[in-house]
């Protein structure tokens, strides 16, 4: 139902009673105590009435401006005019019957979306593009079309010419494929179509027959992986325009490789000597420098030329000349009894040397000069030769000592050596047997280590960390664990030969025990 109906049905009069409605009898008359009962429904009826009546009005304005102009319209249409938008309500029936109403005129040119006996239908879009100039240029053939698509694919489409992978084609100037034209955004005003064409390439002597798009005779070679280097010469010049049934002539030049500053260059030139190549290059020789091979050297093709770089330098250096440690034989001093008599200085020397460098590399140093600045001071410590002869209380009884040494002590038995109980002098492995540095304690000397008693070195074990260790030997029936400082006796007889410089000895601070004084 329209608004239009609705209005009219609302509009109608009220009928009251007629032929249809049945008559009815007067009511009884009431007393003025009747009458005074009405008054207070009439009021709330009249409340009623205003209140609906305000009511229709705040609707009524809630309502668009432009209602009225809606009223009665069945569609709606969008007008796309070259980009600008118009939305008009209409019953028109066809697109031409719309944009006569709307006193639109559609140039003969222009491009219209629908046809103009096309139907209209709600929410339809109708968009009218003006005709514009498109320059088009195939070869050497140019032409205008005019024209309202923008996309450069559908414009050359339209005029009917193809384009190919092998196309040089330009949209406004810039370099399109062909794949992409397709999805061009920016209108296209101007389209060139290079066709391939042939011409013939003379390089060195070789003769080639080249299709190509390039407008250059440089974007010829290049194109066609022709590597060009400075001295070659190009008939005609790399930017010279290229055109059909072009010769175009390339005269190498000798390619050689050039070893300058550690970098291997790979030129070409026109030089028939060495010498001339440098010059060619502009890569002349300094001082020192020189060339392999000579600068007489006749050009060959493939030739290698290293240039040399060469310097010389004179430097200057300080060296230390180290002391040496002399050991004087004291006999007022007792055996392992050390006085440092003079304290070691180190002295100092100056070289002076002249180094060639070749490159960059050092290949040659040369020593001009070496002066002795400061003379070293040697340092000199007395030791002791004089054997004094003390005696140590054993469980044996007392015996002389004439030499006591604080070393680590372990202990070892048989079943430790995987049951070999054979010592290194034959001798088998028991309680009273240790084992200790040969060139510290001789085999077969007699010692005594508190604890342990006296025993007999007659074995030795593999490397140690230090000079300063004995192991106490078991059988497996009476072994002990032992790791500790311990002293050890060296019991007479004294040797008839004696090292009186033992090396230095330092404790390990993670073992117990201690040797004191």
């Amino acid at each position: 139902m329209s608004i239009n109906s609705l209005q009219a049905e609302d509009t109608q009069p009220f009928r009251g009673r007629g032929e249809d409605t049945q008559p009815v009898s007067p009511a009884p008359r009431r007393g003025r105590r009747g009458r005074g009962r009405r008054w207070p429904l009439l009021l709330i009826v009249a409340v009623t009435c205003c209140t609906l009546a305000v009511t229709s009005v705040l609707f009524i304005r809630s309502l668009p401006f432009d209602l009225p102009s809606r009223i009665g319209a069945e569609r709606q249409v969008t007008i796309n005019r070259d980009g600008f938008l118009h939305q008009v309500y209409s019953r028109a029936e066809t697109i031409a019957e719309l944009l006569n109403e709307s006193e639109i005129a559609v140039p003969l040119d222009a491009w219209l979306s629908h046809e103009l006996d096309g139907a209209i239908a709600d929410g339809m879009t109708i968009t009218i593009k003006a005709a514009r100039d498109v320059r088009i240029e195939v070869g050497d053939e140019a032409r205008v079309l005019r024209t309202a698509l923008d996309n450069p694919l559908e414009i050359l489409n339209s005029a009917g010419i193809a384009v190919s992978e092998a196309d040089r084609i330009r949209v406004n100037g810039a370099l399109a494929h062909r794949d992409a034209l397709a999805g061009w955004t920016i209108p296209a005003e101007h389209i060139e179509v290079r066709r391939p064409f042939s011409l013939t390439v003379i390089d060195n002597g070789e003769r080639s027959a080249i299709l190509t798009t390039a407008e250059t005779v440089g974007a010829v070679l290049a194109a066609a992986g022709i590597k060009l280097h400075p001295n070659d010469a190009i008939n005609p010049p790399r930017d010279s325009a290229v055109s059909r049934d072009m010769t175009i002539v390339v005269e190498r030049a000798t390619p050689i490789a050039l070893r300058l500053d550690g970098v291997l260059i790979e030129v070409r030139t026109r030089a028939q000597r060495v010498d001339e190549a440098l010059q060619e290059l502009n890569a002349p020789l300094f001082g020192l420098d020189y060339v392999i091979p000579s600068g007489e050297t006749e050009i060959v093709t493939d030739m290698l030329i290293e240039i040399v770089r060469v310097t010389e330098e004179v430097s200057a250096r300080q060296e230390t000349i180290a002391y040496e440690l002399r050991y004087v034989a004291d006999a007022g001093l007792s055996l392992d009894q050390r006085v440092v008599a003079q304290a070691g200085q180190n002295g100092t020397r100056e070289i002076r040397s002249l180094a060639r460098y070749e490159n960059g590399a050092e290949v040659s140093r040369s020593v001009t000069e070496s002066v002795v600045t400061q003379p070293p001071q040697d340092q000199l410590i007395h030791y002791g030769t004089k054997i004094d002869l003390r005696t140590v209380e054993t469980p044996g009884g007392p015996r002389l000592y004439w030499r006591v040494l604080c070393m680590l002590a372990t202990s070892y038995h048989p079943a430790a050596l995987g049951g070999d109980n054979v010592t290194a002098i034959g001798w088998t492995l028991e309680k009273g047997i240790v084992a200790a540095d040969p060139k510290l304690i001789r085999y077969r000397s007699e010692v005594f280590v508190p604890g342990y008693g006296v025993a007999y070195m007659a074995d030795t074990g593999g490397p140690r960390s230090s000079r300063y260790w004995i192991d106490l030997g078991y059988s497996d029936e009476d072994w002990v664990s032992w790791r500790r400082y311990v002293k050890v006796y060296l019991l007479t007889p004294v040797p008839p030969e004696i090292d009186y410089i033992l090396p230095v000895w330092t404790p390990i601070r993670s073992v117990p025990g201690g040797c004191g004084n």
